[in-house]
């Protein structure tokens, strides 16, 4: 599962219920992932009830939707460790710990603060009713930034690639279209558009221009591109095609059409 960095912040809601997107194992139920390529299968948060995690980019702004059915009980989400994710959190939390202490219906805005980069862990805090964190009701948010420009207003990828991240990624990164390389698909790779010809091998010299290579020939070959036969021009040497002769030591067969 793979996003592209968008270049707007996004508006994300979450619903603060039991009913629905709350999952065991979110690699395989939530992103219908096999959890065996990522390489984390000992990461424990990865198997408690918990609502579908979430990935924001740096900058989105995130808006929890109340459950009606929790009005008598009141919404009472607060910022927790990893460990208090995992066993939901028991003791009593500082008051700037809670995110908000609600008993209104409707949408409420998750502080910009507490969306930092990173990975950031929520759950209800019971006081009282149901133990509802120990059902699902507790949700972990990673927010990353991009590294994809080499300055601010820096096209992305430098115009020859695209900012991705995967679930597992901690940064968007540039992901280089075919023939570009560097942090920031700054670089061009002549060689790899293979001009050298007649399986000669292909170096780049620099990266001052696009025909910054070199191509090493193999014997009876020469020329920029190796496409040069060493030698002159002599009967019937170009079996469907005509000789010339480019320099005092070497040739070339112009095929007909068909030939190669």
């Amino acid at each position: 599962m793979t996003a592209e960095w968008r270049v707007k912040p996004k508006p994300n809601v979450i619903k603060w219920t039991l009913r629905e997107n709350i999952c065991s194992d979110f690699y395989t139920e939530c992103w219908n992932m096999n959890r065996s390529t990522t390489g984390e299968i000992s990461e424990q948060n990865h198997s408690v009830p918990q609502i579908c995690p979430l990935q924001l980019q740096l900058g989105d702004s995130l808006f929890i939707s109340s459950e009606p059915s929790f009005q008598s009980y009141g919404m009472n989400l607060v910022n927790v460790s990893k460990e208090e994710f995992i066993n939901c959190p028991k003791a009593a939390f500082l008051q700037k710990q809670l995110n908000f202490v609600c008993q209104t219906r409707g949408l409420h805005q998750v502080d910009p603060n507490w969306l930092g980069v990173g990975t950031h862990y929520f759950a209800e805090l019971h006081k009282r009713g149901p133990l509802l964190c120990n059902m699902g009701l507790r949700l972990n948010i990673t927010v990353k930034q991009q590294f994809c420009q080499r300055s601010p207003n820096a096209p992305f990828c430098s115009g020859h690639g695209k900012c991705l991240s995967h679930v597992w990624d901690k940064a968007y990164n540039c992901h280089c279209f075919s023939q570009y390389s560097g942090r920031f698909c700054q670089n061009f790779d002549i060689c790899s558009t293979k001009p050298c010809h007649n399986n000669a091998s292909c170096i780049e010299v620099s990266e001052l221009s696009r025909d910054s290579y070199k191509c090493t020939c193999p014997p009876k070959f020469s020329g920029k591109n190796c496409t040069e036969i060493v030698g002159q021009c002599q009967p019937h040497v170009c079996f469907n095609g005509n000789c010339s002769n480019v320099t005092p030591n070497t040739f070339l067969c112009e095929c007909d059409k068909g030939f190669k």
